[in-house]
C-alpha cells in the first residue's frame, strides 16, 4: 500500500521539540561513538549552527521534517544510523551561495567523530553528506535514500511548499529578487528535466507527482511575476 500523504506536516510537529531533538541526537551519537563520548558537547555545537541568525529554512525545522520522512521510510533504509548520522550534520555549516558548505559539515563531522567510531561508518557518513550537493544519480541505495531525504520538501503540500519557498528566499537578502527568482527558474528546468526528482521507489511513489506540481506552479506563478530565465 502506498503510504499516505496525509502525515507530511503533522508528522514533524507532532513528535519532536527541541530538548526530543537533543535526546535523539545524544543516543544516536552514544550508539555510535560509545557511551563516553562528549554527545551533549556535540550537541550544543550542531545546535548553535542550526540556530544561527542568518537560516530560516536550513535549521531545526528543516532537521525535523527531514528527520519525519526518515522515520516514516525506516523499514526501507539499511544504513539506519549512518543515514540519520548524515541527516543531522549535511546542513551544519551552511552559507548562501558557497560551494564548499556539504565539504565543510563532512570535514566537521569527521573532526567530532575522531576515533570514536569505526573508519567504514565515519567513510559513509561522509559521503552520504557530499552527495546532499546533488550533482547526479545517487552511486547506491544508501545515497539514494540520503538525497530523497533532504528533497523531499518538494513534495510536500502547496501551503508548506511555499512556505519553504519564502524561507529559502529570506537566507538571500543580499540577492535582487531578478537575479535570485531567474536562477530559482533555472534549477527548476533543470530539476524538471531529470527522469525522475526522486531516485528511490518509495520517495518516488509517495512524493513525485506533487513535487512536479509544486515546481511546476511556482515556475509558473515566478512567470506570470515577470520572472524568466
Amino acid at each position: 500500500m502506498q503510504p499516505s500523504l496525509a502525515t507530511d506536516r503533522r508528522e514533524e510537529r507532532s513528535i519532536m521539540t527541541n530538548a526530543d531533538l537533543q535526546q535523539r541526537f545524544c543516543t544516536l551519537w552514544e550508539r555510535c561513538s560509545g557511551e563516553s563520548a562528549p554527545s551533549t558537547q556535540v550537541w550544543t555545537l550542531l545546535s548553535e549552527h542550526y540556530r544561527e541568525p542568518h537560516r530560516f529554512y536550513h535549521n531545526l525545522q528543516h532537521l525535523r521534517h527531514c528527520l519525519s520522512q526518515l522515520d516514516a521510510a525506516r523499514e526501507q533504509i539499511a544504513e539506519l544510523d549512518a543515514t540519520e548520522m548524515a541527516i543531522w550534520f549535511h546542513d551544519v555549516i551552511y552559507e548562501y551561495g558557497a560551494r564548499d558548505n556539504e565539504e565543510k559539515s563532512a570535514d566537521l563531522f569527521q573532526a567530532m567523530a575522531g576515533d570514536n567510531m569505526s573508519g567504514s561508518f565515519v567513510e559513509r557518513v561522509y559521503d552520504f553528506i557530499i552527495a546532499t550537493q546533488h550533482r547526479g544519480a545517487a552511486e547506491d541505495e544508501g545515497v539514494a535514500f540520503v538525497v530523497d531525504i533532504d528533497l523531499s520538501g518538494f513534495g510536500l503540500p502547496w501551503k508548506g511548499y511555499l512556505a519553504d519557498s519564502d524561507a529559502l528566499r529570506k537566507e538571500a537578502p543580499h540577492i535582487g529578487d531578478e537575479e535570485y527568482y531567474r536562477g530559482k527558474l533555472r534549477f527548476f528546468a533543470e530539476l524538471q528535466a531529470w527522469p525522475s526528482l526522486f531516485q528511490t521507489d518509495y520517495f518516488r511513489e509517495r512524493l513525485e507527482q506533487r513535487a512536479r506540481e509544486n515546481i511546476q506552479r511556482y515556475s509558473r506563478d515566478l512567470r506570470a511575476r515577470g520572472f524568466a530565465h
